[in-house]
């Protein structure tokens, strides 16, 4: 609805273990074939061991959190080589604005980092061996980009660190809940390569980072899609929508300093426009379907089999 699948290819990484994930992702292939979805089933290494005490009563101390977090350190295995940036969103990640290069990077081609200063992650700590600067994983806004150059020297920065033999060793030591890998990666990358990353504090009154997707919660924004689908494709538009063009500039926890500039909304969404206008038409009307299937009900519905 909101990403251009010809600039921005996206791959899907699921459990290799998994039936259900496998059958998940023949549908998605066959369902959404003309975005050119790449569907990679992980195997978790033979000897690699879970960290911690698993408590099945923690949502996040479980297996697959686990799983989840340590693949992320290793995304750059799953593009080519000639990718140069890689964006990650969470599984229950939804986009409500289109996607466009000036929510990646600034004009000096430095990835634009959503900060805070937090300690909801409090064990991040532990991985870093120091106090974090900030946290990016609360904010809740995604996607968040990483250089694919930036993932093996995260790797052995934390292999260093911990004075170990690989990083897998390294990460079955410091993954204490709750902690965030991206949180970790980032806080790496500010002492690795502090010159291509601006990490984007929601106090900041000299940058802003504009927010194309975040962590959905049906409870609290059941909307938030529909209202997309109107400011950017004039679907399922009411008198009110008009009202959350400023959704775009907030990180979801906290306030910024530029989240009542209407001048800077304004510009953002005049600018999608001319994105959108130099489309292929096909890709527009395709957008625009799954805007109408999303708004009208389950997009699956129209499938003659079950829910995995």
């Amino acid at each position: 609805m909101f990403v251009n699948p010809r600039l921005y290819p996206l791959t899907l990484i699921l459990d290799g273990n998994s039936s259900n994930d496998k059958k998940l992702g023949e549908r998605l292939k066959k369902k959404y074939n003309y975005l050119g979805i790449t569907v990679l089933y992980e195997e978790i290494p033979k000897d690699f061991k879970i960290p911690g005490q698993i408590d099945y009563k923690d949502r996040r101390n479980k297996i697959g959190y686990h799983q989840q977090q340590w693949s992320t350190f290793y995304f750059d295995q799953y593009v080519d080589i000639d990718v140069d940036i890689i964006g990650i969103v969470d599984a229950d990640t939804v986009f409500f604005a289109y996607l466009t290069p000036e929510t990646i990077y600034n004009e000096h081609h430095q990835i634009k980092v959503p900060a805070m200063l937090s300690n909801h992650f409090y064990n991040d700590k532990v991985a870093i061996k120091r106090i974090p600067e900030f946290d990016t994983m609360y904010t809740d806004v995604f996607p968040l980009y990483f250089f694919r150059k930036s993932f093996p020297k995260i790797r052995s920065y934390l292999k260093n660190l911990w004075k170990v033999s690989s990083f897998d060793n390294a990460f079955t030591q410091f993954a204490v809940i709750p902690y965030s890998q991206f949180n970790i990666m980032y806080l790496c990358l500010l002492k690795l390569e502090p010159e291509k990353y601006e990490f984007v504090l929601n106090s900041s009154q000299k940058s802003y980072r504009i927010s194309a997707a975040i962590h959905y919660d049906a409870a609290k924004e059941p909307h938030i899609v529909g209202r997309g689908c109107c400011l950017i494709h004039s679907i399922n538009c009411t008198k009110s929508t008009q009202n959350y063009k400023l959704d775009i500039l907030r990180y979801l926890h906290t306030n910024t300093s530029w989240q009542k500039n209407e001048t800077l909304a304004e510009s953002y969404y005049r600018l999608s426009q001319k994105y959108i206008k130099q489309l292929d038409p096909v890709i527009v009307k395709q957008m625009k379907s799954a805007c109408r299937e999303l708004i009208n009900g389950n997009p699956f519905k129209n499938e003659n089999h079950t829910k995995p």
